[in-house]
């Protein structure tokens, strides 16, 4: 199965191995928002291994290297464009680099274009495309658009005015998603039975625009031509498909670390250890699937973790003898913590398992102190409709006010818990609903939280005396007979696994989850199948091979790591090849925190990833300290390296390919699109696929075919940047 970790990762790499100049090194300059796109694939050492002396970011301020050719990767924005063209002046007799491969991380914006190949820059640069691969793989089966204020844009009526350019900007990252993996998908969205009035839903908004967004892709991509849609499946749904996924607690590692402690982005978590001295110092620890303990244990339930990490850790023992001493296997995650203190010389796993350690130790702490424990049943009993004996729960209201009235609950969860029983009732009288306000004691944040919950589709009103409305549910529970859930806190299966399990067996409602075009045959969605089989009777038609093509799931308005988790279940368990993404990766917390706002809006505007533009000043660049030829490689974020002035680059370690020779520009990776010059040295984009050609740009200054002349001899400056 790909990874579309890998997936992004090759695409990178081989966008960087493409630029091959005749000096065979050159500099790679990064903005601030691609730097997180690489980051989330590539190892810093992965770049620097490809014959790149030097990797900047394009906001700092940066040296001058006349003689090397360099590569930017950029997001076509107007911010980035404006500080290439600085790279450039046109008072200036040479640019900041000798020439300039410009790689584009999505479309660039026909305005943009005319203003950058109309520069003084476009005579330096050399290679100008656009790449598709604007998003951040955050797991191997897991990819986000790293954008958090969709959730407003989306729901908010604050910000309907707004809601078409976030759509269409939603759209085409996903076809950047698509072309990375090189897929022409069907796309099957979701259409509730309230839509046949006319009201269009965010998921049939997003299933159009993205037809429109692929077909254009297709038409202007010379790799897709004769490619038929239908190679894969993309699932268009929304936040409001499943309101309770994003607010029960959930007791995996993984969802439940993100959920009760304070993990930045999902991967960094900070924590203070004892030294032996008595002292304390605070240790930060990324999180991620280069931690191999952590991806055995992220899927586990809470209660399974710690006898997890202690035979992983009796076997990590077993196999270093020299571990032993005289001690016997630990029992127990307090047992395992003074052993490990006492293994100095495997730090690294010593490290690993100290976290974890540490991390289910916290969560168990906090899930008795705060009584999650007693809470947990109640959520499970208003979130799947029945008791953990499989009875309609019919004492859940005298079960759930003990916990609103007990100051020992927090806010937090006493907003859930109200959630949970609005979404259950169906909505409540709003007499009923000031009571439990009242008795809750909440934080006017919280109380807003549970009053905004409407915004997202959820009933939570009823008037008067007049009866719960009947109407079926669009995607009722059921409980298949061999379901088995073996622990009484996590009998809640989110809608996401349901409508994918369906997907795959063929039994999803057509009229519920129509296609975009016509529903593509058995055959078509199944890959593994040969082109010259016979027909297949009738009797086996009514059910799909479990081994097709690629199925992707976007879920907009933020994803939850339990549907995170059920989609890894279903890889394993189905056999299919599935990845599943969002607008952003959302905890309980972050949802009640965005929900407290959704009415007016964020107070205080998101800041962007791309600081605002400035004009530069003009300066003294920094001092910095050079490194030698036989000083180390930089192999990750935070170290930088320049060639040493007056001899050149020094070789790189590893593999020191050799490169033809050449002005660079050699041909990408499948799926991208390069800007061609003509005979003339002018630009001439290819026919946009939604509109007229553009129109050739003329630049400001007469085109040249031969390098930039070269700069005064350079004084020797013993100097280095501090980057990424």
């Amino acid at each position: 199965m790909t990874s579309i970790v890998q997936a992004l990762h090759d695409r990178i790499i081989g966008s960087i191995d493409s630029i091959q100049p005749p000096e065979r090194y050159k500099i790679v300059v990064l903005d601030a928002k691609t730097n997180k796109i690489v980051l989330s694939a590539c190892k810093m050492f992965d770049i620097m291994d490809r014959n790149v002396t030097l990797v900047e970011m394009l906001e700092s301020k940066r040296q001058a290297y006349a003689s090397l050719e360099a590569v930017y990767l950029l997001t076509p924005c107007m911010e980035s464009v404006q500080r290439l063209m600085d790279d450039y002046p046109s008072d200036s007799p040479t640019g900041k680099y000798k020439a300039a491969h410009v790689l584009f991380t999505a479309p660039l914006e026909d305005r943009l274009f005319d203003r950058l190949t109309k520069s003084p820059v476009s005579k330096y640069i050399k290679t100008l495309r656009e790449l598709f691969m604007d998003f951040t793989a955050i797991e191997s089966r897991v990819f986000s658009l790293e954008s958090p204020s969709s959730f407003y844009t989306l729901y908010s009526p604050a910000k309907k005015m707004e809601l078409s350019a976030e759509m269409d900007s939603i759209a085409k990252q996903l076809v950047s998603v698509i072309a990375t993996l090189g897929d022409f998908p069907s796309i099957r969205y979701f259409r509730p039975p309230e839509t046949e009035d006319g009201k269009r839903t965010q998921s049939m908004r997003l299933a159009g625009l993205l037809q429109s967004e692929l077909e254009a892709y297709v038409r202007s991509n010379q790799d897709m031509a004769g490619r038929q849609q239908g190679q894969g499946t993309i699932l268009i749904l929304d936040r409001s498909i499943d309101i309770t996924a994003a607010i029960v607690h959930e007791f995996t590692y993984q969802a439940m670390a993100n959920d009760l402690l304070p993990i930045e982005d999902g991967t960094k978590f900070t924590y203070n250890i004892e030294n032996g001295d008595g002292t304390t110092e605070a240790v930060s620890v990324v999180i991620d699937e280069s931690d191999q303990v952590f991806t055995d244990i992220r899927h586990a339930h809470i209660v399974e973790t710690a006898s997890t990490l202690t035979s992983k850790f009796n076997q990590f023992v077993a196999e270093n003898e020299a571990l032993r001493g005289d001690k016997d296997k630990v029992a127990s995650l307090r047992n395992m913590k003074d052993q490990l203190a006492n293994l100095p010389q495997f730090q690294d796993m010593k490290a690993k398992y100290s976290t974890h350690i540490h991390i289910a130790k916290e969560c168990m702490r906090i899930f008795e102190e705060s009584k999650i424990n007693e809470l947990g049943l109640v959520e499970q009993q208003l979130a799947t409709g029945e008791t953990v004996e499989g009875h309609l729960p019919k004492q859940v209201l005298s079960e759930m006010v003990p916990f609103l009235d007990d100051p020992d609950v927090s806010g937090m969860d006493k907003a859930r818990l109200l959630m949970l029983y609005m979404i259950c009732r169906g909505g409540l009288r709003n007499e009923d609903r000031e009571q439990l306000l009242d008795l809750a004691r909440m934080s006017s944040d919280n109380v807003e939280a549970v009053r905004n919950l409407g915004l997202l589709g959820v009933n939570t009103e009823r008037g008067g005396s007049a009866p719960r409305s009947k109407k079926k549910p669009f995607y009722p529970r059921k409980k298949a007979e061999d379901e088995e859930q073996p622990f009484d806190l996590s009998r809640y299966i989110t809608k996401a696994k349901k409508i994918v399990e369906e997907h795959i067996n063929g039994t999803l409602d057509p009229i519920l989850y129509p296609y975009t075009t016509e529903a593509p045959s058995l055959d078509s969605q199944d890959s593994t199948r040969s082109l010259r089989k016979t027909a297949q009777p009738a009797w086996e038609k009514k059910r799909l091979n479990v081994k097709g093509s690629r199925l992707m799931i976007f879920i907009a308005g933020g994803v939850t790591y339990s549907e995170i988790r059920a989609m890894y279940e279903l890889c394993h368990s189905m056999g299919r090849d599935i990845v599943i993404g969002s607008t952003h990766v959302i905890t309980p917390r972050q949802f009640i925190f965005s929900l407290k706002d959704l009415a007016r809006g964020p107070l205080r505007p998101i800041a962007p990833v791309i600081p605002p533009y400035s004009a530069p000043v003009q300066a003294q660049p920094p001092q910095q300290q050079r490194l030698g030829p036989g000083g180390p490689r930089p192999g990750g974020p935070g170290n930088n390296m320049m060639p040493p002035q007056g001899r050149g680059p020094p070789p790189p370690q590893g593999s020191g390919r050799p490169m033809p020779p050449g002005s660079g520009g050699a041909p990408g990776p499948g799926g991208m699109r390069t800007i061609q010059k003509d005979a003339s040295g002018r630009f001439v984009a290819p026919t946009s696929p939604h509109g007229p050609p553009r129109s050739p740009a003329h630049p400001q200054h007469p085109p040249q075919h031969h390098a930039p002349p070269p700069p005064p001899e350079e004084k020797k400056k013993n100097k280095m940047f501090g980057f990424i």
